[in-house]
Order: structure tokens, then sequence, then C-alpha cells
């Protein structure tokens, strides 16, 4: 047996501290529970989006897991674009549990700093980019392979993406833009039909990502790198072969009509 309690507001009842608690206490246990199968990592939004204009990045607004916590971003984050040439990490650190005089807090804080390998188990990775003065950062990812460029681009392949899987998966932008090209392919078999349809739809397990990648590249590996599951994918684009040629059917109209 199980109760929910969901408080009745009407005139003249009095609003006491087990209604306050049940306030308190329902939405998050039910944001928990929503999510409680996730690992760490992005659940949703986090989106980055560029103003050139202004020299700034957007990074949306969203939900993420941290150390089994739920942490929302109720508003976008700006961060201008350095000026200074050098590889970059964005992440957020989270602590949780801070206590306050009258709440306890769970925070977020953006943390831009210069160098790829320096991610602790309370940050989360949003993006990382190397600049190059005369150019602004960018996310206007033109096909698959442009998901790495040298410079001046933010990159998404190490996002941390929450998932089922303690090492979380690719951010769905990357498999919506794998699945994109390998539905135009030639050499397609079912279990590349299968997986592509996955990528378009949305969110694909990492577990789903390792057993496609051994199947079409005769491996046995357990588990990859963000690195080698893109590199992997990119190698399979290229064994699918050339796009499909669209053949017009033209109509043929005759040119003489003959009345017997």
């Amino acid at each position: 047996m199980f109760l929910n309690k969901y408080p009745i507001f009407k005139k003249g009842h009095n609003v006491d501290k087990e209604v306050f608690e049940i306030l308190r206490d329902n939405p998050l246990e039910i944001l928990s529970l929503t999510y409680s199968k996730y690992q760490d990592g992005i659940i949703s939004g986090f989106e980055l989006t560029t103003n050139i204009e202004e020299k700034i990045v957007i990074v949306n607004k969203g939900i993420i897991k941290c150390n089994g916590e739920i942490y929302w971003m109720a508003e976008d984050y700006k961060f201008d674009m350095p000026m200074e040439e050098d590889r970059y990490t964005l992440k957020l650190k989270l602590n949780s549990n801070i206590k306050q005089e009258k709440y306890f807090v769970r925070e977020g804080e953006f943390i831009l700093e210069k160098g790829y390998d320096n991610v602790s188990d309370d940050e989360i990775e949003i993006t990382r980019f190397i600049t190059r003065v005369g150019a602004e950062l960018r996310n206007d990812y033109n096909n698959f392979a442009d998901l790495r460029r040298d410079f001046n681009l933010l990159e998404i392949i190490n996002t941390k993406y929450s998932s089922n899987h303690i090492n979380g998966t690719l951010h769905p932008t990357i498999l919506k833009l794998w699945g994109m090209e390998a539905a135009k392919k030639e050499e397609l078999d079912i279990y590349d039909v299968n997986f592509y349809v996955n990528c378009l739809q949305g969110d694909v397990e990492r577990e789903v990502i390792i057993a496609y990648i051994n199947r079409k590249l005769d491996l046995s590996n357990i588990d990859y790198t963000n690195e080698e599951l893109y590199e992997n994918l990119l190698r399979i684009l290229q064994i699918l072969g050339r796009e499909r040629r669209i053949i017009e059917k033209k109509r043929i109209i005759p040119q003489k009509i003959t009345i017997e």
C-alpha cells in the first residue's frame, strides 16, 4: 500500500505545516522518480547558440544530473567569446544540499577554463573549443564530419549527455546528423536502417551505439570513449558508400496523335 497526498485549497481552510511540506516534497520527488534511471549528464536543454554581433555564446536552460541529484536551470546563461587564442572547456560545477537559514540549496556555476582534461566528478562538460583570432565561435555543423573542426567550433563530441549508461551517451545533435547522412547512402542493410531511424527519432543508448559499431566494424569492445564512438561512426559512413542518386522520371508527351 502507498499513499499520495495533494493539498486542497478552499476558503476557510487553514494552511498548516503539513500542507507546506507536501508542496515542498511532491514536485522534487516526482522529478527524482522520473529520472531515477538516468546517470550523470545533461538530460535536456543546455543547447548552444551564438550571437556573432555581440560576440557571446548562449547556453539554453535545461535539466542536468550530477552525483545522483537533479538540477534545473530556468534561465539562459551567456558568456563572452574569449579573445585570447587557446583551448577552452566550458563546464558546469554542481553543488547540492548547501544549507542556508531557510533552504537547502543546489547550485550550478559555469566555469570557462583553459585546457581540456580537467573535469572533476562534480562537474559536467558542456562544450570545448579552440579559438583563433579573426574568427568567431560557431555551431553551424554542416555535416557529420564537420563536428570536428580545427578551431572556432563549439564542439559537443565530449559533452556528457545522460542515459542509463554510467558514461552517458552521445549528444542527440551528433546522432541526428549521422542519421540524416546515413539515410542517403546506397549500401544499407537492415542494421543500418534500424540504427539511423533510432538516431533520427531521439536519444540513443550508449549500448546500442556500441553494438552497432561492433557489428559493422567487426569489433568486440565493451565500451569506447566519446571520441572513439564518433570516429567509428565516421568510418561507417565512409563504408556505406556514396549517396543515392535521385533519378527524376520525365513525363513523355507524344509528338503525334493518330486517330483511326
